[in-house]
């Protein structure tokens, strides 16, 4: 009788020799490799005293669209049956199986059938118990042939189930307990208090609400601006606040699909940053190379995948993708966050393929939120701020402290940063190798902040107008930029200094060295009998 065969030695050894195995995950061990060890632990021992040569957990979890072998013993070996082909092992009938008997523990039920060779014994792990994370359906599979084997399986279904519970139940709270903790260190970072703390940008201030936001929701994120803006950096930052900071955070460029997506190839098969995201998230850069006049030559790699639209349509829709040479439809969790230098609107213009991403461009009911990040000469405010924590940065790799003297951060606040937030570095460097004291000072600035030349959009105004509102620009004989005041300067002093630089270079407040190198930039030559 199944209650007698299921009361019989052999069943009552492996349930307790199983049940000693099933006990709390220690707190420093992830819920998930934890769940695997424990299943793969209590299959080894029904799989021993069993007699079965081959035994697997089948599960179809929340969340997942087909159902995968979470355990199996022995590793080595192929098991029938993979993706879609498992769901008969969670609904299984005629003409394949057939119902052996009903069990009493939990009403777990067995069958058998299979191809030919070793039977196939299925036994369903019950999920009454599995209400608190959602019903988990899944089973029990081995290749056995002894009666007692079988017989033993519905206690150990009874087991399995109950260690699949208690590792979905404790992955449930870790992951509260995660996200809580992320979002509140988050809030409290260093990053965070950088953008958006008391001591951050002004100019970046309205960003906070839309990061806040963003970092709440699951759906994919579109950031757009300048090259230079900081698009990378917002979304790790807002991966950071977010539920899934616990998980990865990967990059990629559009330029390179195979990044992206991965390739499959024997020998060579890698994965793509999509996929070493594991459900966290992932950034995807250079959007606007998929419009035609974004793609540079030479990129041959994003060229020689035409269909990267599509590709990344299916992407931010529902998660599906396939690596590179392969046609095998994969299923991705990773959050995406997509940066561009064109606006949304140019994007689905220029790419129509794009339009199911981005439908309802600035809507807040889209499936794709937007966020626009300002370029630094829309916002002078912040120019101060990052001049002294570039200035504070780069002065203390080399062991001293310079600052910056009003005039220079003048200057340098009418300059239009072609290069934004990023160019702020760049160029503070370039001021501190030609400086001559602790004060970077107007004569220590690049040329380029002067100059006026055909695209360089830099005007380097000293007035606090509007250029088109200072009326001594059309006075003839009167220098508007400082270029010209500097060119003017010079050559005034060394006019009255019978063009000795070592005497006019003092009046300046520079090195003779200096003054000999702004009089080469400047062109500049002693007058003919002067």
């Amino acid at each position: 009788m199944p209650q007698a065969m299921n009361d019989s030695p052999l069943s009552v050894r492996l349930m307790t020799e199983m049940a000693l195995i099933l006990r709390p995950t220690p707190p420093d061990v992830p819920p998930g490799p934890a769940l695997d060890g424990l299943l793969t632990g209590m299959l080894e021992v029904f799989a021993r005293g069993s007699g079965a040569a081959r035994a697997a957990v089948v599960l179809l979890e929340p969340g997942d669209e087909t159902p995968r072998i979470r355990a199996v013993v022995p590793e080595a070996g192929s098991w029938p049956g993979r993706g879609e082909g498992l769901r008969e092992f969670l609904r299984p009938g005629p003409p394949r199986f057939r119902t052996a008997w009903a069990a009493a523990p939990a009403g777990a039920q067995i069958w058998l059938g299979g191809p030919p060779g070793p039977s196939v014994a299925v036994a369903a792990l019950p999920a009454e118990d599995f209400e608190p994370i959602g019903k988990v359906r899944g089973a029990l599979v081995a290749e056995i042939d002894a009666a007692a084997g079988v017989a033993a399986m519905p206690g150990a279904a009874v087991l399995l189930a109950r260690a699949v519970e208690m590792g979905g139940v404790l992955a449930a709270e870790r992951a509260g307990y995660a996200a809580e903790t992320v979002s509140l260190r988050g809030r409290v970072s260093a990053g965070f208090d950088e953008m958006f703390g008391p001591r951050g940008c002004p100019g970046l201030a309205g960003l906070r609400t839309l990061a806040e936001q963003a970092a709440r929701e699951n759906g994919p994120v579109l950031l757009w601006g300048e090259a230079g803006t900081g698009k990378a950096r917002l979304a790790r930052l807002i991966h950071e606040v977010s539920p899934r900071a616990a998980k990865p955070f990967t990059a990629a460029s559009l330029r390179d699909p195979a990044a992206i997506f991965g390739v499959a190839g024997n020998g060579f098969s890698r994965p793509g940053a999509v996929e070493d995201a594991a459900g966290g998230c992932v950034y995807l850069a250079d959007m606007a190379m998929l419009a035609a006049r974004g793609v540079a030559p030479g990129h041959s790699d994003a060229l020689a995948c035409p269909d990267l639209p599509d590709r990344l349509v299916r992407l931010a829709a529902d998660g599906r993708f396939s690596r590179l040479g392969s046609a095998a439809t994969r299923h991705s969790k990773a959050r995406l966050i997509l940066g561009s230098t064109l606006p949304p609107e140019d994007l689905v213009r220029e790419v129509p393929a794009l339009a199911p991403v981005l439908p309802a461009v600035g809507g807040d009911g889209g499936p794709l939120r937007v966020i626009r990040l300002p370029a630094l000469r829309e916002r002078p405010g912040d120019v101060p701020v990052l001049l002294q924590r570039a200035v504070a940065l780069l002065g203390g790799r080399s062991g001293t402290r310079p600052s910056l003297a009003p005039r220079a951060v003048k200057a340098l606040a009418a300059y239009s940063w072609p290069g934004n937030d990023a160019e702020v570095e760049t160029l503070v460097s370039e001021a501190l190798l030609s400086r001559s004291g602790e004060r970077l000072d107007v004569g220590d600035l690049p040329s380029r902040v002067f100059s006026l030349g055909p695209g360089s959009g830099v005007v380097g105004e000293m007035t606090d107008v509007p250029s088109g509102a200072d009326s001594r620009r059309d006075a003839p004989g009167v220098p508007d930029t400082l270029w010209d005041m500097e060119r003017a300067r010079m050559i005034e002093a060394l006019s009255r200094h019978g063009w000795v630089k070592a005497r006019a270079a003092r009046e300046l407040g520079l090195t003779p060295r200096q003054l000999a190198w702004r009089v080469k930039r400047h062109g500049l030559g002693r007058p003919a009998g002067g």
